[in-house]
C-alpha cells in the first residue's frame, strides 16, 4: 500500500472497449486518508446482522470515540474509528469472539474487494507461564515474539499470586502454518499458551 500511494503513475494493459484513468499520488492520498482509522472485520461461522453486530462492537469495546460501520458484503464490515487508540485497542487486546465465533481483524486496505478477499491471519495473545524470572526483559520478550510470529505488544506480569509470574505477547499468526508450541530460549525450554485459539481450526479457519 505504502509503495503504491508514492506511485505517480498507474501502468496497465487497456483492452479495447475499456476506459482508464491514472491517479496521481496527491489523489490517492486524498481518497484513503479518511480510512487510515479504520478496521475490516469477519466473524468465522456466522452471518451476523449488521445492528445486531454494531452493537456487539459498542459492547466489547466500549470505545471512547465514535465508530461508524459499513457493511462491505460476503458478511465483511469496515469500521472506522474516530479516536486511534480505540483502533490499537481492538488490535491489541483480541483475540475476539462474538457468540464463540472468531472475529478476523486486519487493518484497512486500499482496493479491498470482499470477493476476492483471503483471511490468513489473526490476532492472539501467547502466555508464557512460569517464565524464569532472568528472562523479564522488554527486548528479550520481543525477540521471542519476532521468533512465533509479527509481535504487536508485550505486557509482563509479575504478582507472586497462585498462577505464578506470566509474560504476554500479543502477535499476528499465519492461520495457515502450524503453531509453535514450545520456544527455546539458550538452554530454557519455554511451553507456550495460545489463548483462544482452541475454537479456531488453523486447517480451515
Amino acid at each position: 500500500m505504502e509503495a503504491d500511494s508514492e506511485s505517480n503513475e498507474e501502468v496497465e494493459d487497456i483492452r479495447e472497449g475499456f476506459a482508464s484513468i491514472s491517479l496521481s499520488k496527491e489523489t490517492k492520498q486524498h481518497i484513503r486518508a479518511p480510512w487510515a482509522k479504520a478496521l475490516i472485520i469477519k466473524v468465522f461461522g456466522k452471518t451476523v446482522g449488521y445492528n445486531y453486530l454494531y452493537s456487539k462492537f459498542l459492547g466489547l469495546w466500549k470505545p471512547s470515540g465514535r465508530v461508524d460501520m459499513v457493511d462491505l458484503g460476503r458478511d465483511f464490515f469496515l469500521l472506522r474509528f474516530s479516536i486511534l487508540e480505540d483502533l490499537e485497542m481492538v488490535l491489541k487486546k483480541g483475540p475476539w469472539f462474538i457468540r464463540e465465533h472468531f472475529m478476523s481483524i486486519r487493518r484497512w486496505e486500499a482496493n479491498f474487494k470482499p470477493s476476492e478477499a483471503l483471511v490468513s491471519s489473526a490476532i492472539v495473545w501467547v502466555r508464557l507461564n512460569k517464565l524464569p524470572i532472568e528472562y523479564y526483559d522488554a527486548t528479550l520478550l520481543r525477540q521471542i515474539g519476532q521468533v512465533l510470529r509479527k509481535i504487536l505488544r508485550v505486557d509482563m506480569h509479575m504478582a507472586m499470586e497462585a498462577k505464578g509470574r506470566y509474560a504476554c505477547l500479543c502477535i499476528q499468526v499465519d492461520m495457515s502454518r502450524p503453531l509453535s508450541t514450545i520456544v527455546r530460549i539458550g538452554q530454557c525450554s519455554q511451553p507456550i499458551v495460545y489463548e483462544g485459539v482452541n475454537k479456531l481450526c488453523f486447517s480451515c479457519g
